[in-house]
């Protein structure tokens, strides 16, 4: 169980050495894409300070509707202008692939009837994938969420996107793919 007094301490100390509030849009001008897991901070990764980099997450760190819808975000409101996509090893998404019966099940059992037979309907047509967004290959996941970056109408062409595949094992970041950005113009 996580230690909820121990927690609020900390969040007390961290009040207290508060400085000025930060600006709302990253300094970087970067959004960072990646898996929900703890092992992996990109600000650690990459050295940077709170208020660098926009960081969203989700499990498996995959391009998922919601990842878009935060993205228009980032980029209009925020003016982020380069995304990263950083995929992991020893994910969880791909226990997922070895466990999708299981999953699939708990999913149905927290549903009302109605939606748990729906839900086993697209599992029976095999479209689970779009809700559960199972790895089976971490460097084609990479290069498949920024392929989905690159064809999508809601992410302009002057925006760069990187894929990248972490180790949890050794810190080492490789990068997989790139989308180099078309500067200038602001294409749709």
């Amino acid at each position: 169980m996580a230690d909820v007094p121990k927690l609020m301490e900390a969040a007390s100390r961290w009040q207290k050495n508060f400085n000025n509030p930060l600006p709302l849009a990253a300094n970087s001008r970067l959004a960072i894409i990646t898996c929900m897991d703890s092992r992996v901070h990109p600000e650690r990764i990459f050295d940077m300070k709170l208020g660098d980099a926009e960081v969203l997450r989700n499990a498996g760190g995959r391009v998922t509707l919601d990842m878009i819808r935060s993205l228009v975000v980032s980029q209009e409101i925020l003016k982020t202008t380069d995304i990263f996509v950083i995929h992991h090893t020893d994910c969880g998404g791909q226990a997922a692939v070895r466990q999708h019966g299981m999953l699939i099940q708990a999913m149905v059992d927290k549903l009302p009837f109605l939606f748990g037979l729906v839900l086993r309907l697209l599992d029976a047509l095999s479209m689970t994938g779009l809700l559960l967004k199972p790895i089976r290959n971490l460097e084609r996941s990479v290069y498949e969420d920024v392929e989905k970056l690159k064809s999508n109408p809601m992410v302009p062409k002057s925006i760069g996107i990187y894929g990248f595949l972490y180790s949890t094992e050794d810190g080492s970041l490789k990068e997989i793919t790139r989308r180099l950005p078309v500067r200038g113009k602001k294409l749709q």
